[in-house]
């Protein structure tokens, strides 16, 4: 898996209050009956959605060239737009050992950059939330409410992102990509749901098709009402053994 070489810093990340920018999205994420669907993550109606699978890591924190796919085919599961990391390890219920849960890694963030770049008109002025909860725990910041969590902001560029780096700009321990992030545009919407081992995009059909056919990326196409809890995969469930 081939990810970018780092070119020169462009601009330097910076938290910001203006969290009224963030209200759109809030309001795209309500529908009735919506818990664990695409749409109460990345916001209902948008021409197209692509799961971004995160990749695994090994024990050493190395990200490794080996895909769900290839899990899949050793433990005999199959592969398909709603499947889960902890299916294809044969539980019965979900242990949160999943591929890395809640965290899109910065370099596949940098990775996406310059296609969600080529995919707005203002790809010099995005913002990115981090959750409160978790990597937004110390960023000093007024916190904005997005549907159902509290969020910090921080303006950005996909110039920047394009490049690992920008933690510590912030006051992040760390490298940490985004729960969600969008330009000022509203073109798309890249959001991290803290409970689930993929990252979706939401955006148009060019924008996810360059996604979906891009090789360094693990993704399938869903839908607004794809449904990416733990009962969502139904095709690798552990077979019942009937009483003998």
């Amino acid at each position: 898996m081939a990810w970018p070489c780092r070119p020169a810093r462009v601009m330097a990340m910076e938290i910001t209050d203006d969290v009224e920018r963030a209200e759109w999205l809030g309001l795209r994420m309500q529908r009735e009956r919506s818990w664990a669907r695409v749409g109460s993550v990345a916001g209902y109606g948008f021409e197209a959605y692509a799961r971004v699978l995160h990749p695994r890591p090994d024990g050493d924190d190395i990200w490794e060239r080996q895909r769900w796919a290839d899990v899949a085919a050793t433990a005999g599961k199959v592969m398909h737009p709603l499947v889960q990391w902890e299916r294809l390890l044969g539980r019965d219920e979900p242990r949160g050992g999943t591929s890395d849960v809640g965290r899109l890694d910065p370099q596949v963030l940098a990775a996406l950059a310059p296609i969600l770049s080529s995919a707005t008109t203002t790809p010099g002025d995005a913002l990115a939330a981090y959750w409160v909860g978790g990597t937004g725990q110390n960023l000093l910041g007024r916190p904005v409410s997005i549907d159902r969590y509290d969020y910090i902001l921080a303006a950005t560029s996909m110039a920047e992102l394009a490049e690992p780096g920008w933690g510590p700009e912030i006051g992040l321990r760390g490298e940490e990509a985004p729960q969600l992030l969008w330009p000022e545009d509203h073109a798309w919407v890249l959001a991290t749901e803290i409970d689930w081992d993929s990252t979706i995009v939401a955006g148009s059909h060019t924008l996810v098709s360059a996604i979906l056919t891009d090789g360094r990326f693990e993704a399938f196409p869903v839908d607004e009402d794809s449904d990416l809890s733990w009962n969502g995969d139904t095709i690798n469930r552990p077979k019942v053994q009937e009483p003998s």
